[in-house]
């Protein structure tokens, strides 16, 4: 028997767009699968458009987030995983879609590498009417195998490329719905630090620019950039607490001074940059402040 893979999308007011993910999704080459769209409070069309194909195709299911867990992606991603069936999960955004293979050359790594969790691959941009922009990203090889220091300085895969063994969130959680921004980073930083990735080379999904991107909501201003790296870590040596040993806290201090010496470097120029940069973080916390003099301490030589 085929294993079943849930497929589950969050979706919020794309009644213009979700229509291709479905599609892209029933086009799958491989089909034992359940797809699982969950709507986090739409209030355009989105639940007609969604209900209408549902009725044509009884492996998707159009399912609401219970208005007494958080507002938000995650959250709805994390209700469909606790509503899932399938020993594997993959994720899709509402406003990108699938090659139609996608399935079927995940899988088909599974099979050969029993000691895979996660498969992941390639992602080409379109833009807002689904036209290819000669865009494409790969993070190949910096995903491949034991690759927990490669995600402490950059997110390395998408949210809509990965496939996963379900039994991933039984050891390190589901996603965590204080994060809006980098919220898939969060999860794949804890996911990588027990379970070996498999990259595969070529584009699995296509992705969608256009106006209302929440990706777009991110400022991208060096200081905004830090705070984000920072939560980022206290979210990970939270979880780690009983988890980490002491060579792991190292590496982690270690690739958290690499990123604001990188920073630092780029944006803050001189002395007087550096120690007004250092003041605004003692503004914003004094813990940061003392966290950040630390670092410097111990790895700047």
């Amino acid at each position: 028997m085929k294993p079943l893979v849930t497929v589950i999308i969050p979706t919020f007011n794309r009644a213009g767009y979700v229509i291709d993910t479905l599609k892209s999704i029933a086009q799958q080459t491989y089909k034992h699968f359940e797809c699982l769209i969950i709507d986090d409070g739409s209030t355009d069309k989105t639940k007609e458009v969604v209900l209408s194909f549902c009725e044509k195709d009884s492996r998707f299911k159009y399912l609401t987030r219970p208005v007494d867990l958080p507002k938000g992606a995650n959250s709805c991603r994390n209700f469909g995983v606790n509503n899932s069936k399938g020993i594997f999960i993959a994720f899709c955004d509402d406003d990108d879609f699938w090659v139609p293979e996608k399935l079927e050359i995940q899988l088909a790594v599974f099979y050969e590498k029993p000691d895979v969790f996660v498969v992941t691959g390639d992602i080409e941009y379109v833009d807002k009417n689904g036209v290819k922009i000669n865009r494409i990203k790969s993070h190949y090889p910096h995903n491949q195998g034991c690759v927990f220091e490669k995600f402490l300085i950059k997110n390395r895969t998408s949210m809509v490329t990965p496939l996963l063994k379900k039994e991933v969130f039984e050891k390190v959680g589901i996603f965590n719905t204080h994060f809006v921004i980098a919220e898939d980073w969060e999860f794949w930083r804890r996911v990588s630090y027990y379970y070996k990735f498999y990259s595969i080379n070529k584009v699995l999904a296509l992705v969608r620019l256009h106006g209302e991107n929440i990706s777009k909501s991110r400022s991208g201003k060096p200081f905004e950039n830090y705070k984000l790296y920072r939560k980022l870590t206290k979210s990970l040596l939270k979880w780690g607490k009983n988890r980490f040993e002491p060579t792991d806290y190292k590496l982690i201090y270690k690739m958290e001074w690499k990123t604001y010496r990188k920073l630092m470097g780029n944006h803050y120029p001189g002395i007087l940059k550096k120690g007004a940069f250092l003041l605004k973080v003692f503004l914003g916390s004094i813990t940061d402040g003392f966290h950040l003099i630390y670092l410097i301490m111990r790895f700047a030589r």
